[in-house]
């Protein structure tokens, strides 16, 4: 019985090792049944997992941005309630006058769609991928607000953009870590 309990755990272990699930970081990334087949369009979700903490105080996202690579096409940002949606093309762009990514931004409206810490949202987009099967990562950055004892306001980074497997140390309002990624497939 211990060996088949085992052999079980060992296969599960080897299947999520190999990527049959989407990678996951602080952000993760969801599909809900969405096909991510090279040349074609489909959505992902991006879920946050948590907000930020700051000298033991939590708070939560009011920002949440994603770069989105042009392996991923243009993307088409779900809607989301209370939150203002922008999609800016980087300035650098490739022989072909492809922007190199975009970037959108959804922003809280009010103090009352701040994303609390404790919970989770998942922010959609309709992405047409490029023809070639490949790992794909989406940089991410969070950005909750820490108010200081004057009154002022302390921005707060969760920067999910490490994409070579690398480590980088955390600074006093800034926290790095991996980027979430998906697997195209053919």
């Amino acid at each position: 019985m211990r060996k088949k309990i085992a052999i079980v755990v060992s296969v599960f272990l080897l299947i999520a090792g190999i990527g049959i699930y989407p990678a996951s970081a602080h952000v993760g990334t969801q599909t809900r049944g969405n096909t991510l087949q090279a040349g074609q369009s489909s959505r992902i979700y991006l879920s946050l997992g948590h907000g930020c903490t700051y000298k033991d105080n939590k708070y939560g996202t009011s920002v949440f941005i994603v770069e989105v690579p042009k392996t991923a096409g243009k993307p088409t940002p779900g809607f989301q309630h209370g939150f203002k949606t922008s999609v800016v093309a980087s300035s650098t762009v490739d022989a072909n006058k492809v922007p190199d990514f975009y970037t959108v931004t959804w922003t809280a409206k009010a103090k009352s769609w701040i994303i609390d810490d404790g919970t989770f949202f998942d922010f959609g987009l309709k992405v047409k991928w490029d023809k070639t099967p490949q790992v794909i990562p989406f940089k991410t950055t969070q950005i909750c607000y820490a108010t200081q004892t004057d009154g002022n306001k302390l921005p707060l980074y969760l920067k999910w953009q490490i994409t070579d497997g690398t480590t980088k140390a955390a600074e006093p309002t800034v926290e790095w870590g991996p980027a979430p990624s998906v697997t195209t497939t053919l």
